[in-house]
């Protein structure tokens, strides 16, 4: 961050959600970038997926560029029409890999994004349905 007060920073704190959407039919190990960090940083208290299709899916996850292999940090499984039956929960990046996120000095579970920092997401297979993806960020 820039500011050089945290007083500052939380006074000056705004929440987005970014979105993306992967089409049914979109091949396998196509990296589509969720979010990147603000000018002067951003924090994500998690990423959220609702798949519209009945089969799981697989996800890499990846901090910072996607050209580095040890950037794809972890891979993670949504399962089958989670977040659209009523019955299956969305599923949350912060429950399927909640050591990817740091405390803050309040206890909340965070990813911090310096400017410009992204996180993306690759399926590991083609989609055979659309899945949306979206990040609570809140940015300084």
């Amino acid at each position: 961050m820039t500011s050089s007060s945290n007083t500052t920073s939380f006074a000056t704190l705004t929440q987005s959600y970014p979105s993306v959407s992967i089409a049914s039919g979109t091949a396998a190990n196509t990296v589509t970038q969720v979010t990147t960090g603000n000018t002067n940083a951003s924090v994500i208290t998690d990423i959220l997926f609702r798949n519209l299709g009945s089969a799981t899916v697989n996800f890499d996850i990846y901090i910072g560029s996607t050209s580095t292999a040890q950037n794809k940090i972890v891979q993670i499984q949504i399962p089958g029409s989670a977040g659209n039956n009523g019955t299956t929960q969305l599923a949350s990046l912060a429950a399927l890999g909640p050591y990817l996120f740091d405390l803050d000095l309040a206890g909340n579970r965070v990813i911090t994004l310096e400017s410009g920092m992204a996180i993306s997401v690759a399926n590991t297979a083609t989609t055979s349905a659309a899945v949306y993806i979206m990040a609570k960020q809140r940015n300084f």
